[in-house]
Order: structure tokens, then C-alpha cells, then sequence
């Protein structure tokens, strides 16, 4: 039984002896006025007065007006009772309405944590394949190609026949194109140490890098961090909401001259949070691109796996702003 539905019970346990001392106090309250009513007619004689006053008003039949009354409460009786069934009908249904609800939300906190485990799993499992992937670049691309490149050197250096020395160059260069795009490849896949490099250090990292490829794009980062208190997977979780922030401005954010980062922890409602803000002032984006982008939609499901919050709007006045908010525990 789950502590919600514990919580239920006990209230509506405590709405029960409520709604009984209730009852018992109003019967309570109509045996006094019954008895008192009893009381002062006998005390004042009020039948023999009722009987005298009505005598003199035999023209216009006063002294029927007692059965019109007790016609009356009657009718009211009747008219209670048809109301007390009609409102127990609308209790029990409320109630076995409220049962339902109670149980729907049971199985949606039950798929919900179910989901997030799911997603976790996932995430691990992306994880675990880019780091493949980047063994199999590094190990089998990064050392064939660079065999084939001290190869192709020697074989240039060798060769003695003038037709042949421009087809080597030509794949010397070809090789270490290839080259280049392997080791920036690595370095989108291969995660970074944090533990010996810290998530300050990381972002760092791949600011210098991202600087030299987008080298026509000023960056200002201000970074205030504590990385001994932030867990591997929330840094994790930021360092690629980051990457894929940052090689979407350089795929989309036509005529964007600056980018702004800002990383920062604060407390919020007595929760830690970690925060990254990521502007740029480009064209912006469709409206249905948060939806669309793959990378992003990977980003906000890491997001609320952890139970943080992943938004993408527009910039006032031009641009696009990146939104992450993770709530996390302090590792002591």
C-alpha cells in the first residue's frame, strides 16, 4: 500500500468520526428542543390557548390549520428523505469516483517511475555505445590511418617518378582529412573523465575546442562550480545538454556572432539545483524544432529522468536560449 493511500484512508477515517459526532450532537439537539417545546406548552397551557383562538375564527376554519401543518411536515420529511438518498447516491458515486482516481494515479506514478527507469537504461546504453564507437575509432580508424600516413610519407620520399608523387599527396592529405574528422568524432563520443578532470574542467575543454572550430563566434562563459559536490550522471547530464546546445548553433544559428554560457548551483524551494544557460543571437528556430531535433529530445528525456527541467524558447531581441535545470544531492 502505497503512503498516499495511507495518508487517503486516515483522512477519510478522521471525515468519519467527524461526521458521527455531528450526528449524534444534532439528535442530540432535537431531543432538547422536543422536550423543551413539551415543557413550556404544558407550563403555559398552549393546546387550550390554541383551541380558544381558533374558536373565534370559526368563519375562516383557523382551527384546520394544524392539519395543514402537520401536512406540511410531512411533505418536508418526505422532501428530506427523497434529498438524503439522492445525496447519498451522489456520495457513494463520488467516492468510487475518488476510488478510480486514487487508483489511476497509483498506475501513473507506477509508469512514470517505470518510464524514468527506462530511460535511465536507455541513456546508460547510448552511454555504452559511443564509448564502443569510440574505441572502434580509436583502436581500428585512428591506428590504420595512421599507419597509411607513415606509409604514404615514406613511399613520397622514395618514390622517384614525378606522375606518381602528386597522387601521394593527394592521399596523404585525403588521410589526414580523415584523420581530423576520427579525433573530432572521438571527442564528441569519448564522455569526459569527470572524476580526474572535474565538470568545470570538461566545459572547459569543450569550450576550447568548440572555439576552434567556430572560431568567428565570440564565447562569453562564466562557470561557477563546485564539482566535488555534483554527482557523475547529473554532470554527465549537463556536459551533453552543452555539446548538443553548442553543435546546434554551429549547424543552425545562422549569423550568430556571440554565445553566452552560464553555469551555475543555487538553492531552490531547499532543493540544490544546477543550472545552465546557454544563449546565442542567431536567427532562432521553427517552432516545433524541440520536438524535431533528435539531439534535444535526448537532452530533455536525461532531464527528466532526473527530475530536472530542459526548455528551449526564443531570445528577446533575436536568438535562442537553452534552459537546464537539474536538481541533484551534494555528495559529501
Amino acid at each position: 500500500m502505497s503512503a498516499d493511500s495511507t495518508t487517503h484512508r486516515l483522512i477519510e477515517s478522521h471525515h468519519s468520526q467527524n461526521n458521527r459526532r455531528q450526528i449524534a450532537g444534532d439528535l442530540l439537539w432535537v431531543v432538547v428542543v422536543t422536550l423543551s417545546t413539551y415543557l413550556v406548552a404544558g407550563y403555559f397551557d398552549l393546546a387550550e390557548r390554541y383551541i380558544d383562538w381558533t374558536a373565534l375564527g370559526e368563519l375562516y376554519q383557523f382551527d384546520e390549520i394544524i392539519f395543514v401543518l402537520l401536512a406540511g411536515c410531512a411533505a418536508l420529511i418526505w422532501f428530506s428523505i427523497r434529498r438524503i438518498r439522492e445525496l447519498r447516491l451522489s456520495l457513494n458515486y463520488n467516492l468510487e469516483m475518488q476510488a478510480k482516481l486514487q487508483n489511476s494515479n497509483d498506475n501513473i506514478r507506477r509508469l512514470l517511475r517505470d518510464n524514468q527507469a527506462l530511460i535511465k537504461h536507455m541513456i546508460e546504453v547510448r552511454e555504452s555505445e559511443r564509448q564502443h564507437l569510440a574505441r572502434e575509432l580509436h583502436d581500428v580508424f585512428g591506428q590504420h590511418l595512421a599507419a597509411m600516413d607513415a606509409n604514404l610519407t615514406v613511399a613520397l620520399n622514395l618514390s622517384q617518378e614525378e606522375k606518381v608523387r602528386p597522387i601521394l599527396t593527394s592521399v596523404i592529405d585525403s588521410t589526414n582529412h580523415l584523420r581530423s574528422i576520427t579525433r573530432h568524432k572521438l571527442r564528441q563520443l569519448k564522455p569526459p573523465n569527470l572524476d580526474s578532470l572535474g565538470l568545470s574542467g570538461a566545459v572547459h575543454e569543450l569550450l576550447y575546442d568548440w572555439r576552434k572550430e567556430a572560431n568567428d563566434i565570440a564565447v562569453d562563459s562564466h562557470i561557477n562550480l563546485k564539482d566535488s559536490e555534483i554527482e557523475n550522471e547529473v554532470g554527465m547530464t549537463l556536459y551533453r545538454a552543452l555539446q548538443e546546445g553548442l553543435t546546434n548553433i554551429k549547424r543552425h544559428a545562422e549569423d550568430a556572432t556571440e554565445v553566452r554560457v552560464e553555469i551555475t548551483q543555487f538553492r531552490e524551494n531547499a532543493q540544490h539545483q544546477l543550472q545552465l544557460l546557454l544563449d546565442d543571437n542567431g536567427r532562432g528556430f521553427p517552432d516545433d524544432y524541440a520536438e524535431k531535433g533528435l539531439g534535444l529530445v535526448a537532452v530533455r528525456e536525461r532531464a527528466e529522468s532526473l527530475g530536472g527541467v530542459f526548455n528551449l524558447s526564443l531570445r528577446e531581441p533575436i536568438g535562442t536560449r537553452l534552459q537546464l535545470k537539474l536538481p541533484y544531492q551534494p555528495i559529501i
